[in-house]
């Protein structure tokens, strides 16, 4: 008789399985799951996708089965449609979860939701099926700068504040986040989950072209970090030389067409070549054909809380990373001249010293970069991670009753989130 398979549900995601960051952090954490013996499903209460993108609503992605509970993958035009959709896809979402708990067949879920009225739901379905939930802590949404309407601020007051007290456990990205959550909720399970890379889709091979580029991916909405690396661009001399900076950069035409207007003003904007919004099936050989790839972490609150997704990606792709000395980057084998190129501080000239290097030192640079992949290997290569999360996820099936309680009071105040 074969033994049932553990079953874990991930709750709260509309784009799946074609998002950026956090929709490629949940697929290889299921995909982590299942090299580790576990069924995950994916459930879409509603669709997000544009016309443009046609795939079934129920199906299969690398192994993880996923569900629009709303009957279809895309948004639905006009008011009255898309409240319908929503309605219809979470009383089906209701509907499926009570399926699976009467059948035996769900062990846990896991939400990335930051919106504090759909983990609210979440916790109270799932209290009353009593189905541990696991809240996949990723980024304090108070610090992050494009979250200011009214509505987002009212959120994240809240969610900040009381999130991790109302899951069974939370998996944090960040030392940041861990900490946090256990001075919030003393004595909730809490693992330390950080960016996860399948590091066998970034084996692309490097062409001969003959030049230094130095690759900056990202968003085109990220100002301030387009702004940094472009100063520490211009303070090198690049006069006579084949010495590049390129950026792939996502965002609107308004926002790409910004850029540009701000690549314009620089120094060095000659050397600057901008590609926007390419697949990223693209984006492996993107890596591989680059001299370094380029990530300052700022000396901020969301930067120390945040770990981003693409610098696993980075260390996948075997080139050397440029990167500064905060946050996360202070917790891993990140060591400077071995493993990465680490300034010291948020500083563009500091930055631009470490742009030099791999001008003047291809073959050491190349070294670093190798070193680099198997450092990541170590730390961040989700086949190894994801036996941890299960065992942790499948470990909340023993807490009495799967309730939560605050062994601190729960207090609103008035102050600022930390």
């Amino acid at each position: 008789m074969n033994q049932r398979m553990p079953h874990i549900l991930y709750l709260g995601e509309t784009r799946f399985p074609l998002g950026f960051g956090a929709v490629q952090r949940m697929v290889l954490i299921a995909k982590g799951l299942s090299a580790h013996g576990c069924k995950v499903t994916v459930l879409s209460y509603k669709g997000a996708h544009g016309a443009d993108k046609q795939f079934p609503p129920v199906g299969e992605f690398e192994g993880i089965r996923y569900r629009y509970m709303s009957g279809s993958i895309h948004a639905p035009k006009g008011f009255f449609k898309r409240n319908a959709a929503k309605f219809r896809g979470k009383w089906r979402e209701l509907a499926h979860l009570r399926h699976l708990k009467k059948i035996g067949d769900l062990d846990a879920c896991i939400t990335t939701t930051m919106d504090m009225d759909k983990l609210l739901v979440y916790r109270l379905w799932l209290l009353w099926l009593k189905v541990p939930l696991v809240l996949d802590y990723v980024e304090l949404n108070s610090a992050v700068e494009s979250r200011t309407s009214l509505r987002m601020s009212i959120n994240d007051y809240f969610f900040d504040r009381f999130a991790p007290r109302l899951a069974d456990g939370v998996s944090a990205i960040s030392e940041y986040l861990l900490d946090r959550t256990k001075r919030q909720a003393p004595g909730k399970p809490a693992l330390k989950l950080p960016i996860l890379c399948d590091f066998e889709k970034f084996n692309a091979v490097p062409e001969a072209h003959g030049e230094t580029r130095l690759l900056y991916c990202g968003a085109a909405s990220y100002l301030p970090l387009i702004h940094f690396v472009l100063e520490a661009f211009d303070g090198l001399d690049v006069q006579n030389r084949r010495v590049f900076l390129d950026f792939i950069l996502g965002g609107t035409a308004a926002e790409l067409e910004q850029v540009r207007a701000i690549i314009a003003k620089t120094r060095n904007h000659a050397r600057v070549r901008l590609q926007s919004n390419l697949p990223h099936s693209t984006i492996p050989r993107q890596y591989a054909n680059a001299s370094a790839l380029l990530i300052p972490m700022r000396p901020t609150v969301q930067d120390a809380a945040r770990f981003p997704h693409k610098l696993g990606e980075y260390l996948a792709s075997g080139t050397p990373v440029i990167t500064t000395n905060f946050g996360e980057i202070n917790h891993y084998d990140f060591i400077d001249g071995e493993t990465a190129l680490v300034a010291e501080g948020y500083d563009p000239a500091s930055f631009a010293e470490k742009m030099r290097f791999v001008v003047a030192f291809p073959e050491r640079a190349k070294a670093i970069g190798e070193n680099g992949r198997e450092m990541g290997l170590r730390h961040f290569d989700y086949k190894n991670v994801g036996g941890r999360m299960r065992d942790f996820t499948l470990s909340l099936k023993a807490m009495p009753n799967h309730v939560f309680h605050f062994k601190t009071p729960l207090k609103i105040s008035i102050k600022c989130a930390e």
